[in-house]
């Protein structure tokens, strides 16, 4: 399992293998540790955010809402050219199921560079404890993160069964420096 095609395909089985009462614990519990995370950061920090996909962490419902409570300032990503464009939201009504069915900021959303990000949550399919990630292919997320104005620090946020021993990585795989899951938070 150890060439990307295949830990994909087995990542996404064991995604899909997960019943959606676990799910919905996970992430009430990932959003718990985030959160608590959060409040050691600055506060008007710019928090990039992810979500939509059924099989990933839910960030929309309690995470969104706990960020603002603390006084950050949250980004969702919307694709344009290849490339993920950060723009500002102020909470669920800023927005819409774009591309791929993940959510994306509406047209008014106000662009933000990625260099004022601070931190961003980094999705994926596969982790390893040392900070590898595997992502669904695309590589949206490694031509956001290989950025040279992308200073910000990279939390993964995954299910602990998306936690594996070995990723293959090649020059261009962005490493994470956090990862979250439902257990808690790992150093990288």
């Amino acid at each position: 399992m150890h060439d990307k095609p295949t830990l994909r395909q087995a990542m996404r089985e064991r995604l899909r293998a997960m019943d959606e009462a676990t799910r919905s614990t996970a992430s009430v519990r990932i959003a718990a540790h985030l959160t608590q995370l959060a409040a050691a950061w600055r506060a008007g920090a710019v928090v990039a955010l992810f979500g939509g996909l059924k099989n990933e962490p839910d960030l929309v419902t309690h995470l969104l809402p706990a960020l603002h409570a603390l006084g950050m300032r949250t980004c969702f990503f919307q694709i344009e050219h290849q490339a993920l464009q950060p723009r500002l939201v102020n909470g669920t009504g800023d927005l819409q199921r774009g591309q791929m069915n993940v959510w994306e900021p509406q047209p008014h959303c106000e662009a933000v560079d990625v260099a004022a990000l601070d931190i961003i949550l980094v999705p994926g399919l596969a982790f390893t404890r040392e900070g590898k990630r595997l992502g669904r292919g695309g590589g949206y997320y490694d031509r956001l993160l290989a950025d040279p104005g992308c200073r910000a620090e990279r939390v993964a946020v995954a299910f602990e069964l998306q936690l594996v021993d070995h990723i293959t990585t090649e020059f261009h795989d962005q490493h994470i420096h956090q990862i979250i899951t439902e257990s808690g938070l790992i150093r990288v």
